[in-house]
């Protein structure tokens, strides 16, 4: 998203087949440019166009004017101003001679839309009142040849003032105030660049201030900031019509956390346990936005930049049940990865809860669970041991961008619930009884290709005893 240039208005200049309209350097009142205006024959003409990129109320328009430097021939300036609605509805100035004007040739004069006459006599402040509620889109300044000899009509045009905005053909007056990129990495290099410059008629002290997310933090920046500051930037005495640019680098925040958890816990009762781990992050809106102080003219622009999820791994595991309990674990965690090694046994057992003056029963069922899934590689496992009386689990999980792993040793009497699924296939597997299984999956992915000899899956190689009741 990036916001409007030093105007919002845009201007073109055209070649016809007897005209020519250019930004040039030869002549200029504000500035180093202005345009230049040629017509070859009588009755022709040659224009400035020029477009609001949003559409101004007719009853604001308070300023309507610009220096014109004639140079040779004789000529005419009309003004249209079309406005906004079903067809082409414009306000057309009478014809203007540059002679009649007296307009002084190789010299800058001033034109106002407001002294000029319109149709039936009236002027601009006339139809103001006529047609309030209407809006502005698009104002053409013409300059035509009105000679008898043949010669060349010529002359610069420079400082276009519509409301408060200014045209005045340099370089960069078309830049974007503030430009960025519309989405980044989290933790990436994000570069927004600045344009400022000085619209007034005098050398004046041109400050830029950022202002920052709360989610970034500054790198650097071309030109520095102020010394002592890292989002301000003063230009003193900028000449009139003098434009600049800033590129800022930023970063964004990223997840940094880490933890290595050790555990251990043994005893009678009922206990019930859940842990997940996540290297997920969600989208999220970041918005800088800068202020531009140049005497009279101040600019506020703002770009929002949008940060892409980080699309990770997760790890879920848990149990429940009543009776002897033991649980052992080991688990590593860090932006990227996460490791996890654990041993949980569980035997049906009554237990007996004092609640005062009674005690309650309490005789339940284990399960457990474990749940392993990479969604940046698109892999998935899940084992989900119920109902039953003894439970027996070890595993070992790892999830990293390039390395995945889950090895299980289990002896369960009960329910197995296992799945694994990954880009080249999925296995799916059901126990009941009174059942010993191992498993081993790993997944490695080399310099983001999955090299041929590694593209390989072994997972739920079983060993029962007895065979499982299914």
């Amino acid at each position: 998203m990036s916001s409007y240039g030093l105007t919002d208005l845009d201007y073109s200049l055209r070649k016809l087949k007897h005209s020519d309209g250019k930004v040039s350097s030869n002549q200029s009142f504000h500035g180093a440019n202005s345009a230049m205006l040629s017509v070859f024959e009588k009755n022709r003409f040659s224009r400035v166009y020029i477009n609001l990129k949003e559409p101004m109320d007719f009853e604001d328009l308070d300023q309507l004017n610009f220096w014109i430097n004639p140079q040779s021939g004789s000529g005419s300036i009309q003004i249209e101003i079309y406005l906004e609605g079903k067809g082409e509805k414009k306000i057309v100035s009478l014809k203007m001679s540059l002679d009649e004007m007296k307009l002084s040739k190789s010299q800058w004069n001033e034109i106002d839309a407001f002294d000029l006459e319109y149709s039936d006599s009236k002027s601009l402040d006339d139809l103001k009142r006529e047609l309030k509620g209407k809006k502005i889109k698009k104002i053409y300044i013409t300059l035509y040849n009105t000679g008898k000899d043949g010669s060349t009509t010529k002359a610069f045009i420079d400082y276009i003032r519509i409301g408060n905005q200014l045209i005045s053909f340099e370089p960069l007056e078309k830049e974007d105030v503030k430009d960025g990129p519309s989405s980044a990495s989290a933790g990436g290099l994000i570069t927004y660049t600045i344009t400022y410059g000085n619209n007034g008629m005098k050398p004046v002290d041109v400050v830029v201030k950022e202002d920052y997310d709360p989610k970034t933090f500054f790198i650097e920046s071309t030109p520095a900031p102020d010394h002592g500051t890292s989002n301000t930037w003063t230009f003193p005495k900028l000449p009139a019509g003098k434009h600049g640019q800033i590129t800022i680098k930023m970063r964004t925040i990223k997840p940094s956390a880490r933890a290595s958890i050790t555990g251990c816990v043994s005893g009678r009762g009922f206990a019930s346990t859940e842990g997940r781990l996540s290297t997920d992050a969600e989208s999220y809106e970041i918005t800088n936005t800068v202020h531009i102080t140049a005497g009279e003219f101040n600019h506020t622009a703002s770009v929002s930049t949008r940060i892409r999820p980080i699309i990770g791994s997760v790890l879920q595991y848990g149990e429940h049940g009543s009776g002897d309990y033991m649980a052992e674990e080991t688990i590593g965690f860090n932006p990227t990865s996460i490791s996890v090694e654990r041993s949980v046994s569980g035997v049906v057992a009554p237990v007996s809860v004092n609640l005062s003056p009674d005690s309650l029963c309490i005789d339940g069922d284990w399960s457990a669970k474990v749940l392993a899934k990479n969604d940046y590689r698109d892999i998935f496992w899940s084992d989900r041991y119920h109902e039953a009386e003894t439970i027996n689990v070890s595993y070992v999980a790892h999830l990293g961008k390039s390395l995945s792993s889950l090895q299980t040793v289990a002896h369960a009497k009960g329910l197995l619930d296992r799945t694994a699924r990954w880009p080249e296939g999925v296995s799916d597997t059901h126990l009941a009884g009174d059942f010993n299984i191992t498993g081993r999956a790993k997944w490695r992915w080399a310099n983001k290709t999955v090299s041929p000899d590694k593209e390989w899956l072994p997972c739920c190689s079983l060993e029962n005893d007895p065979a499982p009741a299914l």
